[in-house]
């Protein structure tokens, strides 16, 4: 593995340095005989129009008209032909054939609606879907500085909610499209990318990125069937164009700053809290607190305070363990071709340094797209796209860092790492130095990963024509682990190691039909066959934990193999399929759809192995029907209604077989080790099905200067696999069912309009969705129950949203001894300073039975707003994103309020109960350790999650042609980003990132790590 790393490294460079080298020699071929073309550009009206995108056709060379829409374009000395654009606007291409002056007069027209859209296994012009689709082109979202492409979309898409849930280097965001529907099986889409079904978009980068679809409602995504419940993600790469090559430029590089909490307590204000949290911890014990705080032997132990807290270095850990971290990313490509064979090549470089000291993620890449036209009939083509990419990871949360207490030093003068009870005995944790933890131990993953495809194409006749592709998804990867002794709580070093490999394998065939009948009747039909096998393997190895003679070689030689922690797995899946669609228009207004998938996995038991999924929609162009043509107000109008059927069957392979694991067994009393099964074989189990209605109108106002599109839905989810319990008598515990069902409703709209247009332009872009999430059976459970070792529960219930919070709601505190024996019902157990919960039955008493739902982590509402501006050679684009009504486990709030002597927020220390003479704000119960389970069980850590962000603010500058032209450069823009410009969240919120969960149940938020804001500045190159 590391042989081939150094050899890809090697390669990348190799191609890069190429690229560079030839820069000035490419710019000097296409500067030598040229023509000059100029002119200016009007409207209908004779209005001079500022910004017109003027290009040589089959080439990226071009440039934009003025102020007073006068252009000017140097172009290679031989007959061509120049293309106008303009947003609203019909294209024109005005051939020539020699230096000289063209004026050119654009009409308006409805581009928006003859924009070609991807859908599955074909395109289609937008004006004639039938049904919920979202396009959103790569005009300059990869400029945006992040780290992964899903990153990027947030916020744009209607229905589509991408959580950035975690802020490590190389973290993949949690993406919903109309909800979650499935509660054992997998809830991502299905990612497709260059017709691949179920790649990653981590395995691709976003300056190859021309396109991305996305096909929400069942009726688009039911073409892809057993794998689009959960919406489909479809992924158009740039592709070579005819013409002399291009070479193009992308690189930009920033810092990214972590949005780190300011309200440390720190020198005699630790302390004096210190104090008053051992004091009550005393007093709950039945102790004086009249006692002397230190030295004192009237006073245990486990109740004094250490001097150490004032005479301590005053360490604030979350700036410790956090940095200001490097971002860099690097893009070159050539592309070009003729009329025949067309090429796009590039090469990508990505360095990121985590905001986490130690963490960080690099990744190379090199993607080749060609298109070969051999004859009329015959055309071929090949992708190939591998990526090798290198990650180490924080060894542990960033509250096990943050929280650790600050009278400890980052690091002694002698190298060595003390830790909280060196300074301080038993009272405080004994966790290891945080820094100690970070810098002994290394977890690194390193991954290869390789997207292929050879094609061939048939076009028969101008209407019939058939492709079949060959593709593979090839990827190694492997995991190393390795902590020193001085990075661990007990001493004691451990590593292991593991490596894996996955070989996806995809042959393809569709057979394309597209006619027009007797000048009305337009047929577009496919028919196809698609067979598919995965195969994987895994190997394992850990060591004894203490064996490693020392921390200075840190690969598994220098231990003691653990047997028990060293062995392999293998596991393969298959998927054979049929598909075909049908699309019909009569008189390009009333629109028919239909298709049929059927798919056969060897997931699933062999009674219920295939599946089948149809859908059906229909839209009507009411705008082209002569009562309504033409209207100067309203433009284009188009309803449209949907229904289709989808599946799932990500549930791990083999589930439907009884599973052989591992067990002990003693026979004749002699302890052994065997093989038994641990699972119930279910020969019936069958897909997840998603059926969905949806309805959505298309407008467009003032020839299309406002574009509204808005879509009701409703689709719910039946026969989940589901885990469900049997009868012990068995001998079993569990097995995969088909039981229950889970709906989700909605509404989502999307307006686009070009606000001002002129010399100053203004398009605005903006979403709005909302979604219901509920259950609606559970078969014979009416409700489960996932409960946390700290109280609180996470609920499935018929009628209410999946995954519900259910615990007790906090109505006041215990603030005195009155209140404490008023005889008002309280938890067992209940003292001074405790919670006080409602009694929600209203019995007198508080038991399970007073429970209650505490809210939600999915939010009710997600809005997105995107300006985009331009003045003359400035270009400037706003992107906002507003999260509504989501609620947040924030546990991590409990580390900070003062246990184990640990660190301290003035916020959640300020208004608590310390004693009867200061009782806090009557809402703040005590926060400790010793009474964590009343905390935790209640709704005193749910927060409003509800944010508002800047997500992303880009000011660019393109260099007039006179200028670029001096530097043999067909465009040069300089340009400068900020990603999370600004974060508001809601004021009782104390968590760092309100999408941020890392525990076992979604919203459980144990300690994600900070939002990074990223400030890069960039470099656009054209030669």
């Amino acid at each position: 593995m590391k042989r081939t790393s150094h050899c890809l490294k090697i390669i990348i460079s190799l191609c890069l340095g190429l690229c560079v080298w030839l820069l000035p020699f490419i710019a000097a071929a296409q500067s030598a005989g040229e023509w000059r073309l100029s002119g200016i550009v009007k409207g209908i009206d004779g209005t001079p129009l500022p910004g017109v995108s003027v290009a040589l056709k089959g080439t990226s060379r071009g440039t934009a008209t003025d102020e007073n829409g006068r252009y000017a374009l140097s172009v290679p000395a031989q007959p061509g032909a120049l293309v106008f654009k303009f947003i609203g606007m019909l294209p024109q291409e005005i051939p020539f054939t020699a230096a000289g002056t063209q004026n050119v007069t654009l009409r308006n027209s409805e581009e928006s609606l003859n924009e070609v859209v991807v859908v599955g296994y074909g395109t289609m012009k937008k004006s004639s879907l039938t049904a919920s689709v979202s396009k959103l082109e790569n005009v300059k979202l990869d400029q945006i500085p992040v780290g992964r492409v899903e990153s990027a979309l947030t916020g744009r898409i209607a229905g589509v909610n991408i959580a950035q849930t975690s802020s490590a280097p190389g973290a993949a965001p949690v993406i919903r499209i109309r909800g979650a529907g499935s509660i054992d099986a997998s809830n991502d889409p299905l990612v497709v990318i260059d017709g691949f079904p179920g790649a990653g978009l981590g395995s691709i980068s976003m300056n190859d990125i021309a396109s991305i679809e996305v096909l929400k409602d069942a009726s688009s995504a039911a073409i892809y069937g057993s794998r689009a419940a959960g919406g489909v993600i479809i992924v158009t790469t740039r592709k070579g164009r005819t013409g002399k090559p291009v070479l193009s430029v992308n690189s930009f590089a920033g810092v990214s700053s972590p949005m780190l909490h300011n309200d440390w307590l720190t020198g005699k204000e630790f302390y004096d809290y210190a104090v008053k949290y051992q004091n009550r911890e005393l007093a709950w014990a039945g102790g004086d607190v009249t006692v002397p705080v230190w030295g004192d032997a009237r006073r245990l132990a486990q109740y004094q305070v250490s001097p150490v807290l004032l005479n301590g270095v005053n360490n604030i850990w979350q700036d410790a363990v956090t940095q200001n971290a490097p971002f860099q990313n690097y893009n070159v490509s050539v592309n070009g071709g003729t009329e025949n064979v067309r090429y796009y090549v590039s090469g990508t470089v990505k360095s990121e340094k985590g905001t986490i000291q130690t963490t960080g993620f690099n990744q190379y890449g090199i993607r080749a797209n060609l298109d070969v036209k051999v004859n009329k009939v015959i055309s071929a083509g090949m992708m190939i796209n591998p990526i090798y990419s290198t990650r180490r990871l924080a060894p542990t949360s960033t509250v096990s860092l943050a929280k650790y207490p600050g009278f400890v030093p980052t690091q002694n003068e002698d190298g060595s790492y003390p830790r909280a009870r060196d300074l301080w005995g038993a009272v405080v944790t004994s966790q290891a130095n945080p820094m100690a933890i970070l810098q002994g131990t290394q977890i690194t993953q390193q991954a290869f990963n390789n997207i292929g495809e050879l094609f061939v194409a048939l076009q028969f006749t101008p209407s019939l024509s058939f492709k079949s592709s060959f593709a593979g998804n090839i990827s190694y990867g492997t995991n190393e682990r390795f902590q020193a002794r001085f990075a661990t709580n007990n001493g004691i070093s451990n590593g292991t190691a593991s490596d894996n490999r996955n070989i996806n394998l995809l042959n393809e065939n569709v057979l394309s039909f597209n006619k027009t009948f007797a000048r009305h009747h337009d047929v577009n039909a496919i028919a196809g066959a698609s067979f598919q096998k995965n195969t994987s393997r895994n190997a394992y190895m850990g060591v004894l934990p203490g064996s490693f003679e020392n921390d200075i070689i840190k690969t598994l030689n220098n231990g003691i193999i653990d047997p028990n922690s060293t062995g392999s797995t293998k596991s393969a899946w298959g998927l054979m399929s049929y598909f075909a669609r049908v699309n019909y228009a009569y008189k390009s207004k009333y629109l028919l759809a239909a298709s049929i998938r059927t798919d056969g996995s060897s997931r699933f038991g062999p009674d219920n192995q295939w599946g089948y999924f149809p859908s059906a929609s229909a839209a009507w162009r009411v705008s082209e029907e002569d009562f309504l043509k033409g209207n100067p107000l309203l433009s284009n109008l188009k309803v449209r209604a949907s229904y289709g059927v989808t599946g799932n069957f990500n549930i791990g392979d083999f589930s439907w077989q009884g599973g052989i694991s591992s067990t002990v067994y003693s026979p004749n009393n002699q302890l052994g080790k065997g093989k038994a099964q641990t699972s119930i074989e279910n020969r019936a189990l069958s897909w997840e099905k998603t059926r969905s209605y949806d309805f959505g109108v298309d407008i467009g106002l003032f020839r299309n200067r406002i574009n509204i599109t808005a879509d009701y839905y409703d689709k719910r989810t039946n026969d989940l696999l589901y885990s469900v319990a049997v009868p012990a008598i068995s001998g079993f515990t569990g097995s995969i069912s088909n039981i229950g069902d889970i709906g989700n409703k909605g509404f989502e709209i999307e307006i686009n309009s070009q606000n001002v247009k002129g010399k100053f332009t203004w398009n605005t872009s903006f979403n709005f969705s909302m979604n219901k999430n509920k259950v609606l059976n559970m078969g014979v459970d009416k409700e489960k129950l996932f409960e946390d070792q700290y109280g609180m529960s996470w609920l499935l219930r018929v009628g209410e949203p999946m995954f519900s919070y259910y615990g007790y709601k906090a109505i006041g505190v215990i603030s005195s001894t009155q209140v404490l024996n008023s005889g008002i019902p309280l938890y067992p157990g209940s003292k001074l300073g405790n919670p006080i919960y409602e009694d929600v039955n209203k019995d007198g008493n508080i038991d399970a039975r007073d429970r209650a739902i505490l809210g939600n982590y999915q939010p009710k509402a997600i809005i997105g707003l995107v300006n985009d501006f331009a003045y003359k050679n400035f270009d400037l684009s706003i992107a906002v994103q507003a999260n509504l009504g989501s609620k947040v486990y924030n546990y991590e709030n409990q580390y900070y309020q003062g246990a184990l002597v640990g660190a301290m927020r003035r916020d959640l220390v300020k208004n608590q109960w310390w004693s009867e003479a200061e009782p806090g704000d009557g809402r703040a119960p005590a926060a400790a350790l010793s009474t964590l389970n009343f905390q935790g069980r209640s709704d005193l850590y749910i927060e409003n999650g509800s944010f508002f962000a800047v997500r992303n603010m880009n000011l660019g500058y393109n260099f007039p042609e006179s200028i670029s032209r001096r530097l043999r450069m067909n465009q040069l823009r300089v340009f400068g980003s900020v990603s999370n410009l600004l974060m508001v969240t809601d004021k009782e919120y104390h968590g760092y990132n309100p999408e941020g969960y890392n525990g076992p149940y979604a919203g459980y938020n144990d300690g994600t790590e900070p939002i990074n804001r990223v400030v890069t500045f960039g470099l656009n190159v054209q030669f």
